[in-house]
């Protein structure tokens, strides 16, 4: 009995509870701030060490009902939150850091394993998978929501992730990252969810300069270098 506690102690730590890894989360992160509006990208990038900090924050509260049963409902609240911040001159190094805590959370809803039934050691192994996947895959920036409206944009991100989970849960019936190739359906679904993590970083970035009075430049459909 001792050694089977040890071992599962030992599991619990070797499967740890995030969404992407760190590496993951900040070239997402990288990528949205490539494509934020012009203004809001001088902030990140003046501010960076701060939207770094934000999503390691974000990180850190792994686990909890935040980042599954109730994720929806934070990413709503943290958008309309930075919304109100800016309005209300809140230091910008704050306003950047809660971007940061916002992509994390848009990463999550674009997870496949946070969304449905939680299996632990299936997502720890899709999380490794997709950061070793990272430098293959092509990100592609779907394009912006002119007329966002935040509840139904919030409704599609977790619809579309929700019909991945069983694609998921079948592809981990037969196999893991280290069977995965580049043709598999954990690929195409990992290369998929990275793409829309960032467009609906963007997308949110966008809306809340907007609702905040700032000034935006529509983007189009492109790859995202």
């Amino acid at each position: 009995m001792k050694r089977l506690a040890v071992a599962l102690l030992a599991l619990s730590i070797a499967l740890p509870s995030m969404a992407w890894t760190r590496v993951a989360d900040r070239r997402i992160a990288a990528k949205s701030a490539e494509l934020a509006p012009p203004d809001l990208k001088l902030l990140i990038n003046k501010f960076n060490d701060e939207y770094l900090r934000g999503i390691e924050e974000a990180q850190a509260s792994e686990g909890t009902d935040i980042h599954r049963s109730r994720l929806r409902e934070r990413i709503d609240a943290q958008t309309r939150g930075i919304v109100k911040m800016i309005r209300t001159n809140q230091p910008m190094s704050a306003v950047v850091g809660q971007l940061g805590n916002l992509c994390h959370l848009v990463g999550d809803a674009n997870n496949p394993f946070h969304i449905g039934d939680h299996d632990a050691a299936a997502q720890a192994d899709f999380d490794q998978y997709f950061e070793r996947r990272l430098a293959r895959f092509a990100p592609l920036f779907y394009g912006l929501d002119r007329n966002l409206v935040l509840s139904s944009y919030l409704d599609r991100i977790f619809a579309r992730t929700t019909h991945f989970s069983p694609l998921m849960a079948e592809e981990y019936s037969r196999g893991s990252g280290a069977t995965f190739d580049d043709r598999s359906t954990a690929f195409g679904v990992a290369s998929v969810c990275y793409s829309h993590a960032i467009t609906d970083t963007v997308n949110l970035y966008y809306y809340i300069w907007k609702e905040a009075g700032g000034s935006v430049r529509p983007l189009n459909r492109t790859h995202a270098h």
